[in-house]
C-alpha cells in the first residue's frame, strides 16, 4: 500500500511516528512522510492543497497527533475527508492513548495505544482485502457506532524493532509549500533547547516508575494495570545510534529522552557508556527523578560526556506534590541532591535544569510562594524549566479539571502547549514573582541581586497590597516574562 504518514507537531519528530514509518515499510508497505512542523502561524486550509498529488497516490493516511496540535490534526483531517473521501483517516500518537472516543469524532479509526504490532497488522489485512475491525489496539468509527477492541499486552521486544526512519527520501515539510527535507533543512530543524546544536533525542526504554497525575504513563497503566518499563539492551541503543549518527552526522548533541534514564541499573549504563565514549562519543544529557537518582550513577555519565542533567521539582509545595500532582518525592530528597552535585555545574562541567509547572488552578497562593522560595534558594549556575501545566484527556487531573469545570470536555479548542503559553489560571502577584525570580536566575549578571530584596517581595504585607491590583497588571507581566528563552550555549 501507498501510505501518506502525517505528524502535526510543531517541531521534527523523533518518536512514535518515525519508527511506524519503519514497521511500515519493513512490512514492504511505500510511506511518505510529512511534517507539519512549524509552530506558528497556524496553518491554513489553502496550505493543504500542496498534499493533493500526495494525497491522489495514497491509499491510506495515518495522522500522528499529540495534544496540543489536535486542533492541527483535525484542520487537516477535515481536508482530507471533503476532498478526497475515498480515504480512511487513522489517528495515533500521544493524544490517542487510552481515549479513541475523543479521536474518533474527527478520524475514521484510531490506534490508542502501542502501535507496533496493531498499526502493521491492521494495514496488511485492509492491502489484502482482509476483515480489519477487530485489529486489538484499535477502535474504528462504523456508521453511527464505534468499536472499540482489545488491548495487547506492553510490547516487550524492543530489540526486535527496526531502526527509527531517519531518511530523506520520501520525506517533506509543508511550509506554505511541500518541500522536500535535505541534511540542511533538517539540521537546522534539529537545534533545540538546552544548547539550540542540532540535536537527537532518542529513547531506550518506555514507560516510567511514577504515576503522575498529569502525565501519559497513566493512561497506559489504565490499560495495562500496572506500570510496566521495558529497555533496549545496551548493544541495541548502541547499534541504533551509530547508525542514526552515521547518516546524520551534523548532530552535536544527544538528548537521552526516557522518563527517567536512572530507572536503569548501574550495570546496564556502565554497559551503555562504555561502548558510547568509545564509538560515539558525543555530548549527550539525560532526566531522572529524585527517587532514582544514585550518586555512583551520575559519575558514569559524567566520565562519559554528560554535558546536562534534567530532573523534575515541579512544585515547590509538597501539599501539591502529594495531593495534585500524585508525586511522592520528597523536596528535602530533592535539596539534598542539589547540594551534591551543583559542584559539577559550578565548575562549568554541566548544565543542570529543574522542570517545575507553573499555572496549576489547584494551586493556592501560599503554594506559589513555596515554589518561589524554592527557586529562590538554588544556586544561580542552576537552571530552573517552568512548563505549564497542560490537561491531556484520559489523565486523573483531566477528568478532575473536567469534573471541577476547569476545561471542558473533549474541547480540543482548550488544548495548550506546556512550553510558550499564556498565563490562564493564576494572572496575581504570586506568579509574576515566580516568574520574575526565574528570569533573573537566567540573567548571570543579574546575580548580586542581594536575596534579602526578593525575600522582602514576598513579605505577606507587599503580598497584601498587590492583591488589591487588577489582575490584568500581573496577566501582561507574566506573560512578558514568558517569552524569556531558556539558557543558550555561550
Amino acid at each position: 500500500m501507498n501510505i501518506l504518514l502525517i505528524s502535526v507537531s510543531g517541531r521534527l519528530p523523533m518518536d512514535g511516528s518515525r519508527l511506524i514509518s519503519a514497521l511500515l515499510k519493513k512490512s514492504g508497505h511505500t510511506v511518505t512522510n510529512v511534517y507539519l512542523a512549524r509552530r506558528k502561524p497556524e496553518y491554513q486550509k489553502k496550505e493543504f492543497q500542496a498534499l493533493d498529488l500526495l494525497l491522489r497516490e495514497s491509499d491510506l493516511v495515518m495522522v500522528a497527533v499529540y495534544s496540543s496540535y489536535a486542533p492541527r490534526a483535525r484542520a487537516v483531517t477535515e481536508y482530507i475527508h471533503l476532498n478526497h473521501p475515498r480515504l480512511m483517516v487513522v489517528w495515533g500518537g500521544p493524544h490517542c492513548i487510552s481515549v479513541p472516543q475523543l479521536c474518533l469524532r474527527y478520524a475514521d479509526a484510531v490506534c490508542f495505544s502501542e502501535g507496533d504490532q496493531a498499526v502493521p497488522a491492521f494495514v496488511e489485512k485492509l492491502a489484502t482485502g482482509k476483515e480489519f475491525i477487530h485489529t486489538p489496539n484499535m477502535a474504528f468509527k462504523i456508521a453511527n457506532r464505534i468499536q472499540v477492541n482489545r488491548v495487547l499486552p506492553p510490547f516487550d521486544r524492543l530489540d526486535s524493532l527496526p531502526y527509527y526512519d531517519y531518511g530523506f527520501d520520501g520525506h517533506f515539510i509543508l511550509d506554505d509549500d511541500l518541500l522536500p527535507m535535505d541534511k540542511d533543512v533538517m539540521k537546522e530543524m534539529m537545534r533545540q533547547y538546552p544548547f539550540y546544536l542540532p540535536a537527537l533525542f532518542f529513547l531506550t526504554s518506555r514507560g516510567c516508575p511514577h504515576q503522575c497525575s498529569y502525565c501519559n504513563n497513566n493512561r497506559f497503566v489504565s490499560m495495562f494495570g500496572k506500570n510496566y518499563i521495558r529497555y533496549y539492551s545496551p548493544d541495541r541503543v548502541i547499534d541504533e545510534l551509530k547508525k542514526i549518527i552515521s547518516d546524520l552526522n551534523f548532530i552535536e548533541f544527544i538528548g537521552f529522552g526516557d522518563d527517567d534514564f536512572m530507572a536503569r541499573s548501574e550495570d546496564e549504563i556502565y554497559s551503555i557508556f562504555e561502548r558510547y565514549k568509545k564509538e560515539i562519543d558525543i555530548p549527550f544529557g539525560v532526566a531522572a527523578s529524585a527517587n532514582t537518582f544514585r550518586k555512583r550513577k551520575f559519575e558514569i555519565l559524567m566520565d562519559n560526556g554528560m554535558i546536562a542533567f534534567n530532573m523534575g521539582i515541579q512544585s515547590g509545595s509538597q501539599r501539591v506534590l502529594k495531593e495534585v500532582y500524585n508525586r511522592p518525592i520528597s523536596l528535602n530528597r530533592t535539596r539534598s541532591i542539589i547540594r551534591e552535585i551543583e559542584q559539577y555545574s559550578q565548575s562549568g562541567k554541566i548544565t543542570i535544569v529543574l522542570d517545575f509547572i507553573i499555572d496549576n488552578p489547584y494551586e493556592t497562593r501560599e503554594d506559589i510562594i513555596s515554589t518561589f522560595r524554592y527557586l529562590l534558594d538554588l544556586p544561580f549556575h542552576i537552571k530552573p524549566n517552568l512548563f505549564f501545566l497542560s490537561f491531556f484527556p484520559g489523565t486523573p487531573i483531566y477528568e478532575k479539571a473536567v469534573e471541577d469545570s476547569y476545561i471542558r470536555a473533549d474541547d480540543d479548542s482548550q488544548y495548550r502547549s506546556f512550553t510558550r503559553s499564556s498565563i490562564r489560571y493564576q494572572k496575581n502577584y504570586e506568579t509574576f514573582l515566580l516568574l520574575f525570580v526565574r528570569f533573573i536566575k537566567l540573567k548571570p549578571k543579574w546575580a548580586k541581586l542581594p536575596k534579602v530584596f526578593f525575600i522582602f517581595l514576598a513579605t505577606r504585607p507587599i503580598r497584601l497590597i498587590m492583591k488589591y491590583l487588577p489582575e490584568k497588571i500581573f496577566e501582561k507581566g507574566i506573560n512578558m516574562l514568558v517569552v524569556s528563552k531558556a539558557q543558550k550555549k555561550a
